[in-house]
Formats: structure tokens, C-alpha cells, sequence
């Protein structure tokens, strides 16, 4: 398997953003890995922070063009030249592929560490390549293999059981600037509530008892509205009559476009207050300009990124817990995988070894492994057939 990865850790926001691929657009782009890698397995993620391609290539002679060749058609979709690809890239083959999805699933290689989302961002991705036939064997194996791995970590470790989400800290910036405001009641405007992320923040926000949230929705795309008494729901089209009223403004949707442009936020707030922008969207939902505007402050996804540190720092022996488990697995399917290959290879391998004595083998492998390996087969052998 082999893996290139555009993360947090190596591109801007504003370089995330032209990465970014859609849903809509993920089926041509696997299409047509599928297609140049000759039938090869694909899966993609792509996420507020980062995107990633996963695959085994269909036919062996490709073995040493694939990261190549994924890092031209990226370049084709982020319009952007191959060069700039590669200075953001990561890459990876063979384990260290593995052991790198293993990481990401977990929560460990998230800008927040532990985080929830990711697991689920990883199953959506695996579950619309393995329904659209761009997986088999080795990519079915490896990705059940690291979702099995998280759901191990979150229940053993304390990974997750503290887990502070993106969503969690955009909350917590809301309620540190309105416990500054000191008013009875305060309104937020929530564009994106029905999202994954989304949803989390309004359940954040539900929490404290002063919170008025004013939730957009999209009738026209049959989403339900939230009933909960302190929920205003409001259409989409309306979101800028609701910006006088509102001290925050949040947006964490899905959509290309903007859901906020300075031009017409300063027509809409008549009311001269300090109010707090929060865009949680990749791509980003509200113009950078609001930001520059009197009385407006505008937080966005590289700032969350600061505000994860303290949280990450919080996590040290948790992530030292995670890793052994991810080692004991990843080993565990790095083995299945080997075997399958060798079978896959050697299809008559049973017959060849019919007939021959057991203490050859041993002599085989003597001679052929190294001393640590050697003293793992003795130790097999003297536990004997069903241990």
C-alpha cells in the first residue's frame, strides 16, 4: 500500500483549502485512480485538515510510479503544478503506509489528539470506495484492521475518553467571549448545525442555559430542524437578517461558497457591539475580511490550531498507551498481509513443501533468518500446534 498525505502538519489553511476535495468530486478522482493504477484499490480522505490518497496498485510492474503519478492527478485537481504538490506532500509505502492510517484513524495525528470525528471521517471514506468496488483484499484488510485499531484505543486508553474536539474548542471560545460580555442572554447564529461538526458545537452550545442559538437550515434539502426550546430555526436565505441580532457567528458547512462576505455583513449589523466569527469550514465559510471590520473579531481553523497545543500537551501518557496498541495490531495485520502475498505468489507452496521433514525446515530457517527472528520460531515450535 502506498499513501500521500497533505496534513495540518504540512500546509496552511489557505493550502488545505485548495486540496480540499469534495464528495462530489471524490468519485471522479478515485475513478480515475482506479483506471491508471489498472484496476488498483483507492480510498480518499478529505477533511478540514487534510487529504490523503490510499492505494495498491492493480498491477505490480506500477510498483515505484504510483506516489508520482497520485501527486500529478492532485496537482490537476488543486490546479496547482506538481511541484507545489511534492513541497507539501508526505509519502509513504508498504508499513509505514499502514502504520500512518492507523495513526490518523486513531485520533493521533489529528490537530486536536483524540479527537472523535476522525474515526468516522475514515469509515464514510473506506465505506464509499469498498461500495463503489475501488477496494479489495489488502485495502479492505488494512482499513477494517484500523478502524478495529481506534475503536480499541478509545475504549483502553484515555485517548478519547478526554477527547476535545475541534467543535469543542470553538465552543469554549464562545463561552470565554460571552462570560466576558456579561449579558443575561446572548445569541448565537449557527450556520451548518445539521453537519457533523456542527452538531457537536450545538449540543456544546445547548449546554449553558443563557445560549440562544439561531440554526439555519436548508428546507429545500428536506433536513430536519432541531426542536430544542432555546433553537431558533431560521432559513439559510435569511442568515444575514439574523447578523444584527447575533454577538457570534458560526459557520461549519459543507458548501463552496461563502456563507458570510464582509460587504454584506456590514450592510446587515446596524447594532454596534463586539461580535466573534468563528469558521469552522474547510473550505473556509466566511471572508477573511470580516476580521479587518470594527468590532469584529474572526477566529478560523489555523487559529483552532493553536488553541489544541495546551489540550495535546494534556494527552502525552494517553498517546504513549495508544501506541502500544497500535503496534501490537498494526503487526497483527502487517503478518495477515505478508502471508497473503506470499500465498498469493506461491499458489502451489503446500505441495512443494509435502513430504519434507519438519527438522529441514528448521534448518532452513536457521540458516536463512536472523537470530532474534530464529529464536521467535523456536519459541512457536516449543509451545507446540494450538497454542
Amino acid at each position: 500500500m502506498e499513501c500521500i498525505s497533505i496534513s495540518h502538519k504540512t500546509a496552511r489553511s489557505a493550502e488545505r483549502q485548495k486540496c480540499f476535495i469534495t464528495e462530489e468530486a471524490a468519485e471522479g478522482l478515485l475513478k480515475k485512480i482506479h483506471t491508471g493504477l489498472k484496476a488498483g484499490q483507492c480510498v480518499l480522505l478529505s477533511t478540514c485538515n487534510r487529504t490523503e490518497l490510499y492505494v495498491q496498485a492493480g498491477d505490480r510492474a506500477l510498483q515505484g510510479t504510483v506516489l508520482g503519478r497520485l501527486e500529478e492527478m492532485l496537482a490537476e485537481t488543486a490546479g496547482e503544478s506538481v511541484e507545489w504538490i511534492r513541497r507539501l506532500a508526505r509519502r509513504y509505502q508498504g508499513r509505514n503506509a499502514i502504520c500512518h492510517l492507523f495513526q490518523v484513524t486513531c485520533g493521533m495525528e489529528s490537530m486536536v489528539i483524540g479527537e472523535d470525528e476522525i474515526l468516522g471521517q475514515v469509515r464514510d471514506a473506506y465505506i464509499r470506495s469498498q461500495g463503489a468496488g475501488f477496494t479489495g483484499y489488502e485495502l479492505n484488510t488494512v482499513f477494517q484492521a484500523a478502524l478495529a485499531c481506534a475503536k480499541r484505543v478509545k475504549t483502553e486508553t484515555m485517548l478519547s475518553r478526554t477527547s476535545v474536539s475541534v467543535a469543542t474548542l470553538a465552543a469554549n471560545e464562545i463561552f470565554r467571549f460571552l462570560a466576558a460580555r456579561k449579558e443575561s442572554v446572548s445569541s448565537v447564529l449557527l450556520m451548518g448545525s445539521t453537519g457533523r461538526m456542527g452538531g457537536i458545537l450545538l449540543k456544546d452550545l445547548l449546554s449553558k442555559e443563557n445560549i440562544r442559538v439561531l440554526a439555519t437550515t436548508r428546507s429545500h434539502r428536506g433536513m430536519a430542524q432541531c426542536v430544542a426550546p432555546r433553537v431558533v430555526n431560521v432559513s439559510y436565505q435569511d442568515r444575514y437578517a439574523c447578523l444584527d441580532e447575533a454577538d457570534v457567528i458560526v459557520s461549519a458547512t459543507a458548501g463552496p461558497h461563502y456563507t458570510v462576505t464582509a460587504g454584506r455583513a456590514a450592510e446587515s449589523m446596524k447594532t454596534v457591539k463586539d461580535r466573534l466569527f468563528l469558521d469552522i469550514a474547510m473550505p473556509p465559510d466566511i471572508d477573511g475580511a470580516v476580521g479587518k471590520m470594527e468590532h469584529c473579531r474572526l477566529i478560523a481553523l489555523d487559529d483552532i490550531k493553536r488553541l489544541a497545543q495546551e489540550n495535546n500537551r494534556r494527552k502525552r501518557q494517553a498517546l504513549s498507551d495508544a501506541r502500544e496498541i497500535l503496534e501490537e495490531d498494526l503487526d497483527r495485520v502487517c503478518k495477515v498481509l505478508l502471508f497473503h502475498d506470499f500465498t498469493e505468489k506461491n499458489v502451489r507452496w503446500r505441495e512443494r513443501y509435502v513430504g519434507i521433514p519438519a527438522e529441514k525446515l528448521i534448518y532452513l530457517l536457521r540458516d536463512e533468518l536472523d537470530s532474534a527472528s530464529f529464536e521467535a520460531v523456536l519459541r512457536v515450535l516449543e509451545q507446540g500446534p494450538g497454542k
